[in-house]
């Protein structure tokens, strides 16, 4: 297993490269074997998909800053590929917060995370005022420099484009992130390849895309000839799984049908990732 120094290393190597490399999300210790089984560079937590596995909703305030980084830390442990955070808005309003959850995703082995500037405080979604996320930035950079400085800490910029407005809006605030010293700008709402050249074009950073979402059309390797550094999946996978789960069950439910177990195809090579007895 490699040390975290040499976790952090390679996870910013990765940011390095001339093209993007591809970010899938576990959403527990065994879907994190298959994945690094697979023969992924690194993946990430989702906020949505360990929520589910909790039997909660993603972003209710329901899962705490101690439970996101002991998911994240067991995560971390069973997987020799670095492993990148969604810890939401940093579990807290504050620039202190920020930076507590900046250390506590280092002591837990993360070699980055990703902070929102979406405020759960009210139960609604509130957008920090601009000068109030990037002091929140920044209180996260400073923590990371003094513990970790390749720590890749990546900034989210949640509002909707909907318009040319919130394109420029979004601009304003990737630009002001990075300005920050974020390592890494993201901005979910980013669907189309038009809008995605538009902030390459705009933000000299480094950018995320998000694709793990219906109807997503942009291909991996337009994001990458584009520029984009990082495409990552979010809750995908996680909803895909729960899906299948749920339409096998309802199946069984409403008409005892098990031929829905039929469907189960590669599930030999899936376990063939986990991790067994030694010399069992």
């Amino acid at each position: 297993m490699p040390s975290y120094s040499e976790k952090l290393t390679a996870f910013r190597a990765l940011h390095e490269r001339d093209e993007a490399f591809l970010m899938p999300n576990p959403h527990d210790v065994g879907t994190a074997r298959i994945l690094e089984g697979l023969g992924f560079e690194a993946m990430a937590t989702t906020s949505a998909g360990f929520a589910w596995t909790e039997g909660c909703g993603d972003v209710q305030g329901l899962i705490t800053r101690e439970m996101a980084l002991e998911h994240a830390r067991r995560i971390a442990e069973a997987t020799s590929l670095p492993v990148n955070g969604d810890l939401e808005n940093g579990f807290g309003d504050a620039p202190e917060d920020v930076a507590a959850t900046i250390r506590g995703a280092i002591e837990a082995g993360l070699c980055g995370c990703s902070i929102e500037d979406l405020s759960q405080a009210s139960g609604k979604r509130e957008y920090y005022p601009l000068d109030f996320a990037v002091e929140r930035i920044r209180a996260g950079v400073a923590a990371k420099n003094e513990l970790a400085p390749d720590f890749v800490l990546a900034a989210r910029s949640e509002a909707p484009i909907r318009s040319n407005e919130d394109l420029d809006a979004a601009v304003e605030r990737l630009n002001a992130y990075a300005d920050a010293g974020a390592d890494l700008v993201y901005a979910p709402a980013l669907v189309s390849l038009d809008t995605i050249g538009e902030v390459r074009r705009r933000v000299p950073a480094k950018l995320n895309v998000l694709a793990g979402r219906p109807g997503f059309k942009p291909t991996f390797r337009e994001l990458s000839d584009l520029g984009v550094t990082r495409v990552s999946i979010g809750a995908g996978l996680s909803q895909a799984a729960f899906a299948a789960f749920y339409n096998a069950a309802k199946r069984l439910k409403d008409g005892a049908d098990f031929t829905v177990f039929n469907e189960a195809q590669n599930l030999g090579e899936a376990l063939s990732f986990m991790r067994g007895r030694e010399g069992g």
